[in-house]
Parts: structure tokens; sequence; C-alpha cells
């Protein structure tokens, strides 16, 4: 009986934690010719705080100019903490892919940084700070002002 209710103790626990979660995601799409660009900001609901943000472009594979881009730009962030690259090819497409834990890889970090890619991210205003940290309500609005669609679950 004592370990019956260790179990459900530990159960219950574990539902009290994940329900209290406030992280979101949002995600954002927005097609430009042949590419097709998605943005995944997650969030912090309770202090409208971006946790992380991937970017995601999706192109024929005949870009290969843009392949060379994208390689050349992932090899100048290899080994950041936080930083994750990808560039695979399905089905005829060139899908690379960038994701930035912002609790690894702070704002002061890419504010610092000489990468081209934080600083565009910066300056289109995807990232939008608030204080010391990036804020969702704001960074989306941007996101929609600069003609990306929500998509809903």
């Amino acid at each position: 009986m004592k370990k019956f209710f260790q179990i459900i103790l530990g159960i219950s626990f574990l539902f009290l934690l994940v329900g209290c979660s406030s992280q979101e995601t949002a995600t954002f799409t927005q097609k430009s010719g042949d590419t097709d660009v998605t943005l995944v900001y997650t969030y912090d609901k309770k202090t409208d705080t971006v946790t992380k943000i991937k970017i995601e472009t999706n192109e024929p594979t005949e870009h290969t100019e843009a392949r060379k881009d994208n390689e050349k730009l992932f090899e100048s962030m290899k080994g950041l903490n936080g930083v994750v690259t990808s560039i695979t090819e399905k089905d005829g497409k060139l899908i690379s892919s960038v994701e930035v834990d912002l609790t690894k890889y702070t704002l002061s970090k890419l504010k610092e940084s000489n990468n081209l890619f934080f600083a565009g991210l910066l300056q289109s205003g995807f990232l939008t700070e608030d204080g010391d940290h990036v804020s969702f309500s704001k960074s989306k609005e941007v996101a929609l002002k600069r003609g990306m669609t929500e998509q809903t679950k």
C-alpha cells in the first residue's frame, strides 16, 4: 500500500509540473517565390520571453548558390553552445535550418557576435528585445508586419 501511494504521488507531481509549464510555441510561415520560410518561436507565456527560435528555409535543390552560402554561414556557427544548424535534401528540396536556444546563447551574445545571421535576426526585428530578454509579443508583431502568416494549431 505504501509503494502504491508513492507511485500515485509521483504521477500526481509529474502532472502538476507538466500542467504548470507556461512554454508555448508559435509558428509563422511565408512563401517567397519557390522558397518557403518557417519561423518557430518557443516562449514563456507568463513572462512573454522567447526562449528558442528556429528558422527553416525550404527551396529547390537547384539553388546551389544558396546551399554554398548557407554552408559557409553555418560553418561560422559551428560549436556555439545553444545553436544547432542543419542542411538536408528531401524530395528535390533543400532544407536549411538554424535553431537558437536563447537560454544558452543569450541575447547579449547575439548582439556581440559578428555573425551575419544573428545580426539579421536582430535588425529585421524577428528578435525584438525588451530589456534583457526577447519579447515574444513584439517579435510576433514584426513577423506579421513582414507578411508572415501565423499557423493555428
